[in-house]
């Protein structure tokens, strides 16, 4: 996409049509270091502008519009800096500007949940001592069509503000932070309760095949959203079609540069599992091409839930979500024991947001020492009454976490399908299952329930990824 314009919604004017930059632009911002930083506003037509930023100088002329923008080198990680813009009639100061990395960390409510309600949220508050850490938490809403504007600023890590932040983003960003020393910028643009299709353009998910779309237009590609719910009478929400919070809340970010994505969704596509994978595969395409940028992903994967119901709902997600890692640059955080069984909102975003750093870390940041990668499934082996898995991701090695060296949450199938919970043991740091009512076994499956209990770590103390080699 070259030469679009996004422009966010500018302070309100005043009747001398002063020179304004968009509202974005606050106190406390970061910038992405290492690529050119766009500058741009409005002032009255033609009319000139000089900016000031980290010992550059430039002038911008404006349109005929009142529109302008300037391009200035990219910098290092640093700061602060102060922004000074100029125009003919006022003067424009932003403060406390650092360059650094800026994550974009979206979803749904588990991304949205607030360091206030963490575990330890007292503590965690009281030692937010992080002032090079800095969050963007963009307003919840939808729009039947793309929007240009936002109104949001920045605010500063502290213990203050800390209870505001993202917990999953902050705890990731504070480990980052910690290793690396690079200022953080988040960009929190998430809401509870939203489906992967409703965070996708318009034009992305009519790039899908037909199946994926037949249940908002039979047969047929899907039209503009007005028209939509124009034709069918219906009152538009959130879910009911594609597009409809990409359009507020991803489209009016197009024009700010940024690092890479954190992706926690996936509970209100639970019971949908099979479209997941394409869609939330278009929905990378589309923010990479919109970004103009092959952006690393790193998808957070449902954690244990629902102890009750023995449908596998949750798993099927889960495998949904691991699917997705044919994906180049994408990333699978496993978090299978991070769950509470009976709360949707596990409190824990402490470890959530640590296991997304390490990954982070390792992939982004050059720390090739870092084990960051859960135990993924390899290969397997049927020798007589045993199925013989290799992982690949093992770290120092596998471990099972027993005290009695139990394995759990494998189970294996023979040629008549049925299921039973499989015996095992570690050998030669790979797993031996059997047993005795499956002497002829095909199959296998880990952690594959709602809630599931398997033990498998690596001893870098990252659990297994489930898996099943069936496709029954």
């Amino acid at each position: 996409m070259k030469h679009l314009l996004f422009i966010f919604l500018f302070a309100s004017l005043s009747v001398q049509a002063k020179v304004t930059l968009p509202a974005i632009y606050s106190n406390g911002m970061v910038l992405q270091r290492n690529q050119p930083i766009r500058i741009w506003g409005q002032a009255d037509p033609k009319e000139k502008i000089q900016i000031l930023f980290a010992e550059q100088k430039q002038t911008a002329k404006a349109d005929a519009k009142g529109y302008w923008e300037v391009n200035l080198k990219a910098l290092e990680a640093g700061g602060p800096y102060q922004l000074q813009i100029t125009g003919k009639d006022n003067q424009i100061s932003i403060k406390d500007i650092l360059i650094g990395d800026v994550w974009l960390c979206s979803g749904q409510s588990n991304m949205q949940w607030v360091v206030n309600n963490v575990t330890n949220a007292e503590v965690e508050k009281k030692n937010a001592n992080y002032s090079q850490i800095r969050t963007l938490n963009i307003p919840r809403r939808m729009e039947l069509s793309p929007k240009d504007t936002i109104s949001t600023t920045w605010l500063v890590c502290s213990p203050e503000t800390v209870g505001r932040f993202s917990g999953v983003a902050y705890f990731f960003a504070r480990k980052v932070y910690e290793e690396t020393n690079i200022p953080i910028g988040i960009i929190n643009s998430s809401w509870g309760g939203t489906i992967v299709e409703t965070w996708t353009s318009l034009e992305a998910a009519n790039t899908l095949p037909q199946k994926r779309l037949d249940r908002y237009n039979k047969n047929e590609k899907l039209s503009p959203p007005t028209e939509y719910f124009t034709r069918t009478n219906k009152e538009a929400k959130r879910n009911d079609y594609p597009s409809l919070v990409y359009n507020a809340m991803i489209h009016p970010l197009l024009s700010f540069a940024i690092k890479g994505v954190v992706w926690y969704q996936g509970e209100n596509n639970v019971g949908n599992a099979e479209p997941y994978t394409d869609w939330l595969t278009c929905m990378i395409s589309d923010w990479r091409n919109r970004w103009n940028s092959e952006l690393p992903f790193y998808i957070i994967q449902l954690p244990n839930f629902d102890s009750t119901n023995k449908t596998p709902l949750w798993a099927e997600i889960r495998d949904a979500q691991r699917k997705v890692l044919t994906v180049p640059k994408t990333h699978l955080i496993v978090t299978s024991d991070l769950g509470d069984p009976h709360d949707l909102h596990p409190r824990n975003k402490q470890e959530v947001g640590m296991r997304v750093a390490l990954q982070v870390l390792h992939h982004e940041y050059g720390r090739p020492d870092i084990v960051s990668e859960s135990p993924m499934f390899e290969r397997m082996e049927i020798n007589g009454d045993k199925i013989i898995i290799t992982f690949k991701n093992t770290g120092s090695g596998l471990e099972i976490r027993s005290r009695y060296g139990c394995l759990q949450g494998f189970t294996i199938a023979g040629e008549d399908k049925k299921f039973y919970w499989a015996q095992g043991e570690l050998k030669d740091n790979r797993i031996v299952i059997w047993n005795p009512k499956v002497p002829n076994p095909i199959a296998v499956r880990y952690n594959w329930e709602n809630n599931p209990d398997g033990n498998l770590y690596n001893k870098d103390g990252l659990p297994a990824c489930l898996f099943r080699t069936d496709n029954w």
